[in-house]
């Protein structure tokens, strides 16, 4: 994934550029992680941010810290999951308890797990139905949880003004036929 021209020594001095980027990424991390300790989701932001620098391209036309923002936090849970501290949520769980431990197994048979995939499909339907700009907004609000002053600055943008984006985006999928007859 590397670009072969790419210096390590570059993309590190990117990273440290940007560590204050770390931190963010870290907190957005502690409000879904909240289990993990903060130093060790710093440590994994901090990992993430400089996998980002290892694979940015400039040529894109695409700001470092807009690309990074993203990327960064999607490459921390990577290296979390690969050393085990996070593991892929199901959404409904089933506890067996084995020798008083708790294991925790799917339950694919249950109700709440034929919501969330009849919700997933549905949301899937809806953003593929909407301009690239308009999906990104959505996923950071409600994927990535960040807040507007997170995301004004990833667009270089007043937080009032990314408040005001995002009532217009959700006016217009209220007003959509296909929200409306699907809700």
């Amino acid at each position: 994934m590397q670009t072969p021209d790419k210096n390590p020594n570059e993309y590190l001095m990117l990273a440290r550029e940007h560590v204050a980027m770390a931190d963010q990424i870290s907190r957005r991390l502690f409000r879904r992680y909240n289990w993990v300790g903060l130093d060790d989701l710093h440590s994994y932001a901090y990992l993430g941010l400089t996998l980002a620098a290892r694979v940015f391209d400039p040529s894109r036309g695409v700001p470092f810290d807009r690309f990074a923002s993203t990327k960064a936090m999607f490459l921390a849970i990577d290296e979390m999951r690969k050393d085990g501290i996070l593991r892929r949520a199901d959404s409904t769980v089933r506890t067996i308890d084995m020798a008083g431990v708790d294991i925790e197994t799917p339950d694919p048979s249950s109700n709440q797990a034929l919501k969330m995939l009849e919700t997933r499909e549905f949301c899937s339907k809806i953003l593929r139905q909407i301009n690239k700009q308009d999906r990104e907004l959505l996923l950071m609000i409600y994927a990535e949880r960040m807040t507007y002053k997170e995301i004004s600055g990833v667009y270089h943008i007043s937080e009032s003004a990314v408040c005001l984006r995002h009532k217009s985006v959700m006016q217009r999928l209220r007003k959509n036929k296909t929200v409306r007859q699907a809700a």
